[in-house]
């Protein structure tokens, strides 16, 4: 009897030991925004490979601030042209906005019919509408209409596992780098938090292609190809 006990005991010990190296593991993660790093999609990517600054975006398509971040970085391709490569990465808040994940999803097949902006942008623009509605949302089907997308094969590809998954992925990638509200933006790995913050680091960008030897409006072409629209 006492030789089981010991062993239970020390079973106990080893279970306990494994979750305090668990929780220690995600709260680094956390704490220096580590994680398991995926890369978006090509259609979701914007930017040369190598350009000297870097944006990683987690978004949400029901999120106010995250329309207004759009448009600060239309403004910033503008301006810094190849100089900026940008991924974008969604993070549903599903608990306050119920149709964000499956508005991701239509989007990312919007992606693979080559019209992932211009869905997004009819997303943003009818936010009020399709966000807040107490049923599903005719939108997401009006949208592709307007813009001439297979609606069967988008809606099968919106419902597929697949898709689902990889938006999942991203989402438990950015629970792993301590996101927790949208828009949160990662320049060359510094977090910022909201459109403004992301203005903020916008600040530094000239020093940074300075230093990379850019030209004017982000002309890296010496270093690394065509500049890139967003």
């Amino acid at each position: 009897m006492a030789v089981i006990n010991k062993t239970k005991a020390r079973l106990a010990a080893l279970a306990g030991l494994a979750i305090f190296a668990a929780t220690m593991a995600v709260l680094l993660a956390r704490q220096f925004s580590l994680g398991p790093e995926r890369p978006a999609p090509d259609f979701r990517t914007f930017g040369p490979a190598k350009a000297p600054v870097r944006i990683v975006e987690y978004s949400d398509f029901a999120c106010g601030a995250c329309r207004a971040a759009a448009g600060k970085l239309e403004e910033l391709f503008k301006v810094y042209g190849g100089g900026i490569r940008l991924e974008l990465k969604h993070y549903p808040l599903v608990n306050i906005h119920p149709w964000s994940l499956d508005a991701a999803a239509y989007a990312d097949c919007a992606g693979e019919q080559g019209k992932f902006k211009e869905y997004s942008a009819l997303l943003f623009e009818g936010q009020e509408k399709w966000g807040e509605a107490k049923e599903r949302p005719a939108e997401f089907r009006t949208f592709a209409r307007d813009l001439e997308l297979d609606w069967p094969k988008l809606e099968a590809c919106s419902a597929a596992p697949q898709t689902r998954q990889r938006i999942k992925l991203e989402m438990a990638e950015g629970d792993m780098k301590n996101v927790n509200s949208t828009p949160t933006f990662f320049v060359n790995g510094k977090r910022a938090v909201g459109p403004m913050q992301l203005v903020e680091q916008a600040r530094k960008f000239d020093n940074i292609l300075k230093a990379a030897h850019c030209g004017p409006l982000g002309n890296c072409t010496e270093i690394q190809g065509k500049p890139a629209a967003f």
